[in-house]
């Protein structure tokens, strides 16, 4: 069992694992468990660590006590009210910090079950509605009462929102009552309500069946889910065709569905994507990556070529080229069967190899397998690019290793879109993890809300 201490070295976080299931257990019933500096770090921690746990396979949330949790140390805010600013740099840090954590629960691999018994208020309540699942003892409650008290929860409203309908939300947040488990399973906070007692029992019932399930189609369904969740309707449905063709093609679904065709249980290998052919060449960790490898792309990199550019609005391809084109960078569409023509005011190329003068990243929005020939192409130009950029759902191993071998960086399965704007801070919707935890007001490009990690001068 793992504990976390807080100053007073009493036990914030406990975390035991069995069975590929890690249960995290809030630990300060004494104080109401609330989503104090010390717990806020100790959560982080504990997601970071279980990130990176290939044997976790599930997790539940619990707490000690009568009290799910209480959210946030109004005592520990307070006290920063005789602060110079009024305390404005420390409530930002400390809600960027919780809105981090919260959205590591989204992208943590794992799927995340909240074990609740008693009352969830606030950013508790927020917590809850972050975790992937919820169970609820019937005599637990919820509430956002922030409006009592002239504080109105804004923050627990995103992940609320993302799981309530619209009215049920805001009835929630305008009138700040206690919501009942049932009531809160009626509107969707919760996905089952037990006998109370019986929730972490429950919690642990369903874990056990994910943990039974392949991991690598745990993590791609999880993430594939939220990535969705964000788009329009064609590009859902082309990101989840994206995902669901890689998906055939890993060995776990190979060996599920010939398991099944042979009346036989599966034996999961737990990887993604077959394995690449050895050159020798140790593969960078593509699973996750630093956000300061990602911010050292984006700052550094300034002319992209975009493969598999499209001239349709809608699609996802068009809107990352315009997206880059506005925050500064040259992007050079590449499609043969646009070549020679005009893309929100760049030429067309046909091919990498016709682009003139070099390129610093090659970013590739076509499939995992037409990843292999075009990351060779861009091997063999006079001047190599720095970075091979695969799209997500895109994911080659053997061509990221040729690559890496040579000496470029390699990013695969992310969208730079949706990197910058994390990194930015642009955007902070539930399902990414911005991990921003800076005071500092952002630097702000021209248009609506459209910030930049870039400094004065570009």
């Amino acid at each position: 069992m793992t504990v976390h201490h807080d100053a007073a070295t009493e036990p914030v976080l406990l975390r035991s694992d069995a069975g590929g299931i890690a249960t995290l257990t809030l630990n300060r019933p004494q104080s109401r468990n609330p989503l104090s500096e010390a717990m806020l770090a100790a959560l982080s921690d504990a997601f970071d660590a279980i990130a990176r746990d290939r044997s976790v396979r599930a997790v539940i949330l619990a707490a000690a006590g009568p009290v799910f949790s209480a959210g946030h140390d109004l005592k520990e805010m307070t006290a920063h009210r005789g602060d110079g600013d009024r305390g404005r740099g420390y409530f930002t840090e400390i809600l960027g910090r919780c809105s981090a954590m919260m959205q590591q629960i989204t992208a943590l691999p794992q799927p995340v079950i909240a074990a609740v018994e008693g009352t969830a208020t606030a950013a508790g309540c927020q917590l809850v509605a972050s975790c992937d699942l919820a169970v609820a003892g019937e005599a637990a409650k919820f509430c956002t009462p922030g409006v009592h008290i002239g504080l109105f929860c804004s923050t627990p409203m995103v992940a609320l929102s993302r799981n309530l309908a619209g009215k049920h939300a805001l009835e929630m947040l305008l009138l700040g009552e206690m919501v009942p488990a049932a009531e809160a399973w009626r509107l969707g906070l919760v996905n089952r309500v037990v006998p109370a007692g019986g929730a972490l029992a429950e919690a642990q019932r369903m874990a056990a069946i994910i943990a039974s399930k392949s991991p690598a189609t745990l993590k791609i369904g999880k993430r594939a889910f939220y990535a969705q969740r964000e788009m329009g309707l064609g590009a859902a449905y082309d990101h989840a065709s994206a995902v669901m063709v890689e998906n055939m093609l890993a060995r776990d679904a190979e060996e599920g569905i010939g398991a099944f065709m042979d009346k036989r249980a599966p034996v999961w290998e737990g990887e993604a994507t077959p394995p690449a052919a050895s050159t020798g060449h140790r593969l960078m960790h593509h699973e996750n990556y630093p956000d300061s490898l990602i911010r050292e792309i984006l700052t550094s990199v300034k002319r992209i070529a975009l493969v598999g550019a499209s001239a349709n609005e809608a699609r996802p391809s068009w809107i990352v080229t315009k997206y880059l084109l506005d925050r500064g960078y040259d992007v050079v569409p590449v499609n043969p069967g646009l070549a020679g023509q005009t893309l929100l005011g760049k030429t067309v190329y046909g091919s990498l190899k016709e682009i003139p003068g070099p390129v610093d990243m090659v970013e590739i929005f076509r499939n995992s397998e037409a990843a292999g020939p075009i990351t060779d192409e861009a091997l063999g130009l006079a001047t190599p690019p720095k970075v091979i950029w695969m799209q997500l759902s895109v994911r080659n191993d053997a061509a990221a290793e040729r690559a890496e071998a040579k000496g470029l960086t390699v990013i695969m399965n992310r969208c730079p879109k949706i990197e910058y704007g994390r990194i930015s801070g642009e955007i902070g919707w539930q399902g990414i993890n911005s991990r921003i935890l800076s005071s500092k007001k952002p630097v702000l490009g021209k248009g609506f809300q459209k910030r930049t990690i870039f400094g004065p001068g570009r």
